[in-house]
């Protein structure tokens, strides 16, 4: 069970302090990497956050721009914060102060490997809790419970610019303008920032800038550029398999044999990646109530097996090259050299438009791309370097080698998927993300019994059972576990989240429980 920690800032207001109990700090654990091969990385790849952190300044400065640019210092405009609201969330009052954890890129230097890499990680993990921090410390949580007064008149409406009044001095409610409770709203910084009490910071200690939301700002599958894109991607793939199928009929090399069958393969994961986003595109609510955001990953599963089951042949012809009586030199002519050379320029301009579209799918297609780049430079090394040098063997080893490395990164691929689609944990630091937004959003939170987050495919589902006093009304805890829930699914890795609440820390085993083994 967890519970909620109240630190140094936050003794003061809380008198309910020597109740609670620290909470228990989230590891920090290095996510396991995915095995990315061949660049077919695919729509089925978490998108990663940029976690890079900008020269630190002092806390004046500190300030993230958004919408028009303008600085928060230069943004104090605040939204409309209601009494309910004030109640429910509370004021502006974080439990730590993460800067002082925070490692200035002076001092990373000055560490050894092993050091450094663990601040680093530290440093990554207190950016996305200072982000955490400035999102729920703006006026968004409080407008967030604020949607359901709408139509309630005994509600009244506080600015933190000061209440509009009338000619006798009554206040006046400022309307709001309604949130639309997506995740690219959401977990977005409102261009106004207007913590209510504002957390007193050393002007002399550095203050690190937090990671702005444009840093994973997810371009839809449905897009115009992301169609673009693929078709692009497609037309060149044709290009290219004509191309390498063409130097195969002059040659018998074996690693433009496997090239060319790479070639093919590359055109077959982009006929998949299109099919798949128009099968996603294509909503059927009664069919399939939640999407079919599945079709990715699992699309990507079958491609790493075809793949994988192709190259096994190419291998095993290679390998017979080698253990057989033929030892005669593969030539590449001047004709074969060019268009090889030419599949590696049209994949390298692949790659530098497609790294610039932030779509998982799209992205795939780069990682594609780089890779080609590699594996046909490659192709054209081996039997060049085995013809002036006169080793028959290069040709044929040159086949197996690429063959292996296709079939090795493929195989760790199709691993990762089979864990995301059986429900593999969270790592680390994502389920500490998660856990630190739940015991930050709502005064009224007392505890939190558990939190699972575990993969549905590409992105996470989130089960958190949290604990409020007895006497809170259903409205008040229908609302706050609500938005909770609103927010934790704008987490860029989420995709869905369950709050459960609860009057007393003890309960029955839930579901999870009392599976029968």
């Amino acid at each position: 069970m967890y519970s909620r920690a109240a630190s140094p800032l936050s003794r003061s207001h809380s008198p309910a302090y020597e109740a609670w109990t620290p909470a228990r700090r989230p590891s920090l654990e290095p996510e396991g990497e995915i095995l990315s091969t061949r660049g077919h990385n695919l729509p089925g790849l978490l998108r990663q956050r940029s976690l890079s952190v900008p020269p630190a300044t002092a806390r004046d400065e500190y300030a993230v721009e958004h919408g028009d640019g303008a600085p928060f210092r230069n943004r104090r405009e605040s939204l409309p914060v209601s009494l309910r609201g004030m109640t429910l969330i509370g004021a502006s009052n974080p439990m730590y102060q993460w800067h002082r954890y925070y490692k200035l890129p002076e001092e990373l230097k000055s560490m050894k490997k092993h050091l450094r890499k663990y601040y680093e990680r530290t440093n990554a993990l207190v950016s996305q809790y200072l982000y955490i921090d400035q999102l729920l410390d703006s006026s968004l949580p409080h407008r967030l419970i604020d949607e359901y007064n709408r139509g309630h008149d005994r509600v009244a409406h506080i600015s933190t610019r000061g209440r509009a009044q009338n000619g006798e001095g009554t206040p006046v409610d400022t309307p709001t303008q309604k949130i639309k409770r997506t995740p690219r709203n959401l977990y977005s910084v409102p261009t106004e920032r207007s913590p209510l009490l504002p957390p007193t910071i050393e002007e002399d200690i550095p203050f690190p800038q937090i990671p702005s939301p444009d840093a994973h700002t997810h371009v839809h599958s449905g897009d115009r550029i992301v169609t673009v894109a693929i078709y692009i991607n497609l037309l060149a793939n044709v290009f290219l398999l004509g191309a390498k199928i063409a130097v195969m009929s002059l040659t018998s090399s074996m690693s433009v044999l496997a090239s060319l069958v790479d070639g093919t393969l590359d055109f077959l994961s982009t006929v998949i990646v299109w099919t798949t986003t128009k099968l996603v595109q294509r909503q059927d609510r009664y069919r399939y109530p939640i999407s079919r955001r599945r079709l990715e990953p699992l699309s990507i599963l079958v491609f790493a097996v075809v793949m994988a089951t192709s190259f096994v042949q190419v291998a095993i012809t290679s390998l017979g090259r080698l253990l057989g009586p033929d030892h005669e030199l593969v030539q590449l002519s001047l004709p074969s050299i060019l268009i090889m050379a030419s599949t590696v320029l049209v994949k390298l301009l692949c790659w530098l438009w497609c790294r610039l579209i932030k779509n998982t799918g799209v992205q795939a297609l780069a990682q594609d791309a780089m890779t080609d780049v590699v594996f046909n430079f490659f192709s054209i090394l081996f039997p060049l370097v085995g013809f002036f040098a006169k080793w028959w063997f290069l040709d044929p080893l040159g086949g197996l080698l690429l063959s292996v490395y296709i079939i090795w990164n493929w195989s760790g691929t199709a691993a990762e998927h089979i864990r995301h689609l059986t429900g593999a944990a969270a790592s680390p630091t994502d389920h500490s993300v998660l856990l630190y937004m739940t015991m930050r959003f709502s005064k009224i939170i007392t505890k939190i019994q558990d939190l699972k987050a575990y993969y549905a495919g590409d992105h996470l589902n989130v089960e958190v059972d949290i604990v409020v006093d007895e006497r809170t009304s259903l409205r008040d805890a229908h609302d706050v576990g609500e938005s909770l829930q609103y927010m934790l699914e704008s987490v860029p890795t989420v995709d869905r989240a369950f709050v459960h609440l609860d009057y007393d820390p003890w309960n029955i085993p839930s579901h999870m429980n009392q599976l029968e083994a």
